[in-house]
C-alpha cells in the first residue's frame, strides 16, 4: 500500500463528513440541553447517546429547513439584510454564486445540494419528524428540547385529541426529568390556551417555579427564559382566578428575580389588579356546568 493512499483518504473522510457537520449550527431549535448529569455522560454508553441524539436533532433541522443547512447570520450579514434586531437568523451554508468566491467548485456544490434559501422556506411537515424526536427520547430520556419540540408537533392539531397527546408525551417527559422548568411551563400553557384550565395550569406553573428556584444559579440562559416565562403565565393565571394576593406576591417575586422584566410590573398597576366583585373565568365556567 502506498504511503500517500491512508493520509488521502483521511482528508477525504474529514472533508466529506467533518467540515460539513461542523459548519451547521442550530438556529430555529435551542442548543443541546440535558438537566441532569450523571456518571453515565462520562462513560462511552453516555458519550454515544449525546453523539446520536445531537446528529439526530441536526438532521432533523436540516429535513424541516427542506435539506438546506443553514448557519447562523454574522452582525454584518444582519446589517446587510436589515435584520439586526437581537435575535439569531439563518442563512445557507452554501453561499450563492455572487458571493462564492470558488468559482466552478461552488457551482458543482450548488447542482448537488441543497442551497436556495427560498427552497428553505418551503418547510417540510413537520409532522414527519415525529418518529425522530420519539427516537431522542428513547435514546436520551434527559434531553429536554425532544420532550418539548415534539409535544409541539403531536399537538399541532389543536383538537381534543391532539392537545391529550401532547400532555401526555410531557408528563412522560417530566416523570423523567422532574426537576425541569420548561416541560412543565409548556403543559401549563396547552392547559390555558386550548382548554382554559387554569387550576390545573397553577400547579404546573407552581412546579416549574420551583424547579427553577432550586437551581437557579445553575440554569441555562434558555431555562432562565423559560422560568422568566413561568413567572408571567402564573401571574396571569392567578389574576385570571381573581386571586389578587398571589397574583401580587408572584409578580414581586418574579421582579425579584429577574429585574428588568418589563411585563411583570405592569401586573401591579391598579388598572390591572381585578375589582373585588371579578368572576373568574373558572367560575364562570364551573356554574354552567
Amino acid at each position: 500500500m502506498r504511503l500517500w493512499i491512508a493520509p488521502f483518504l483521511a482528508f477525504s473522510a474529514i472533508g466529506a463528513f467533518g467540515w460539513n457537520a461542523d459548519s451547521v449550527a442550530a438556529l430555529t431549535n435551542p442548543p443541546m440541553r440535558r438537566v441532569r448529569v450523571t456518571e453515565t455522560d462520562n462513560s462511552l454508553v453516555g458519550q454515544f447517546q449525546t453523539s446520536a441524539v445531537g446528529h439526530l436533532w441536526t438532521y432533523t433541522e436540516v429535513y424541516l429547513e427542506n435539506g438546506v443547512k443553514l448557519r447562523k447570520m454574522t452582525l454584518d450579514e444582519k446589517r446587510e439584510y436589515g435584520l439586526d434586531d437581537g435575535n439569531d437568523h439563518g442563512i445557507p451554508i452554501i453561499p450563492t454564486r455572487k458571493k462564492d468566491f470558488r468559482g466552478i467548485l461552488g457551482d458543482v456544490e450548488r447542482e448537488v445540494n441543497a442551497w436556495d434559501p427560498r427552497q428553505a422556506k418551503r418547510r417540510n411537515d413537520p409532522k414527519q419528524c415525529m418518529p425522530l424526536f420519539r427516537l431522542m427520547t428513547w435514546l436520551d430520556p434527559h434531553f429536554v428540547d425532544a420532550w418539548t419540540s415534539g409535544a409541539m408537533i403531536i399537538g399541532l392539531g389543536q383538537s381534543e385529541e391532539a392537545t391529550s397527546k401532547a400532555k401526555e408525551f410531557l408528563n412522560e417527559g417530566l416523570r423523567n426529568n422532574p426537576d425541569n422548568v420548561d416541560i412543565p411551563t409548556m403543559y401549563a400553557m396547552l392547559c390555558i390556551r386550548r382548554e382554559g384550565d387554569y387550576l390545573t395550569a397553577e400547579k404546573f406553573l407552581k412546579v416549574a417555579i420551583e424547579n427553577g428556584n432550586a437551581r437557579f444559579e445553575s440554569l441555562s440562559e434558555s431555562e432562565r427564559d423559560e422560568l422568566q416565562s413561568a413567572y408571567r403565565w402564573q401571574t396571569l393565571v392567578y389574576r385570571d382566578l381573581g386571586q389578587t394576593a398571589k397574583m401580587v406576591a408572584t409578580a414581586m417575586d418574579g421582579i425579584q428575580k429577574f429585574p428588568e422584566d418589563r411585563v411583570l410590573p405592569n401586573a401591579l398597576k391598579p388598572s390591572v389588579l381585578p375589582p373585588e366583585n371579578y368572576r373568574s373565568p373558572a367560575e364562570i365556567r364551573a356554574r354552567r356546568k
